[in-house]
């Protein structure tokens, strides 16, 4: 069980869950990038800029019992 929950609110109040809470992080990366056809990942790292110029990175290994990460301008938190 990761501690990553992915979900797309739409705009008629309805959401769909690509990754639910409890799905594995392995999960997560698979509903982006599968290794059907290529190298397997390492890990899917999300980065957001702010406005005030911190950088966010969220990090989510391809693993079945990894959890992700966050760092804010290369510290973790």
């Amino acid at each position: 069980m990761s501690n990553i929950d992915v979900y797309l609110p739409a705009v008629d109040g309805s959401a769909y869950w690509p990754v639910a809470k409890g799905d594995s992080c392995k999960d997560a990366v698979h509903a982006l990038f599968t290794d059907d056809f290529a190298a397997p990942p390492h890990r899917l790292v999300i980065k957001v800029i702010a406005e005030s110029g911190k950088v966010v990175e969220v990090s989510i290994p391809y693993s079945d019992d990894g959890t992700a990460s966050v760092c804010v301008d290369g510290k973790a938190v």
